[in-house]
């Protein structure tokens, strides 16, 4: 199954349309970064860090179906509202706080994930949930069926999840001891894109058997 550009250049383009609900996920990186900058945050300058920390993000492998648009920036923010400093980050000693890495789309978020250097509590967990909710709430993700009788299609998924917005347009997971809040859009058109590209390089990887 292989995706036209014209297709990929669409959704990306409805990735940008506004939500219903006035949360996290499709915000504008000018004001996501004037929050965070205004509340202990700063951004990973130096491109070798950047790449490090980029490298083990569960997105990294699906960036490439997002085209040029696609930008991740990773920050830093303290958990006690301290202002870090340049000097700080080039010398390991920014104390602890939480790490996060943005993806931006057209410069809107469209996946974000938040890792507490150090380990994040049960009560951190519900308070970021109930942020990143935006005045909505989060159901749990219905387990997998057993009973193949029964048994349902599961919605297409690049990532999985374990939380679903009420709104039903927004996903979390919980993942590496953080946490990611993702576009549902987002993670079904990357699912079907990735699925598409295995199953055009099944043929020659297998050549020669």
């Amino acid at each position: 199954m292989k995706y036209s550009l014209f297709f990929t250049m669409a959704v990306v383009a409805s990735l940008l349309l506004p939500r219903s609900v006035d949360a996290r996920i499709g915000e504008r990186r000018e004001s996501f970064e004037r929050r965070l900058f205004s509340n202990g945050g700063i951004i990973y300058r130096d491109k070798e860090e950047r790449k490090t920390r980029r490298s083990s993000g569960p997105y990294t492998q699906y960036l490439q179906y997002l085209g040029n648009s696609a930008e991740v920036r990773v920050y830093f923010k303290s958990d006690d509202g301290r202002q870090p400093t340049q000097s700080d980050l080039d010398k390991g000693t920014l104390g602890s706080g939480w790490e996060v890495h943005v993806l931006f789309v057209g410069g809107k978020s469209v996946l974000e994930t938040y890792k507490r250097v150090g380990s994040m509590s049960e009560y951190e967990m519900n308070a970021l949930l109930a942020v990143l909710g935006g005045g909505a709430y989060w159901e749990e993700a219905e387990p997998p069926v057993e009973d193949e009788l029964e048994k349902d299609e599961p919605p297409p998924s690049a990532f999985g999840f374990d939380y679903v917005r009420s709104d039903g347009e927004v996903r979390a997971k919980k993942s590496g001891g953080g946490l990611m809040v993702f576009q549902k859009q987002l993670d079904e058109f990357l699912a079907k894109q990735h699925e598409g590209n295995l199953i055009q390089s099944a043929p020659q990887s297998v050549q020669g058997f």
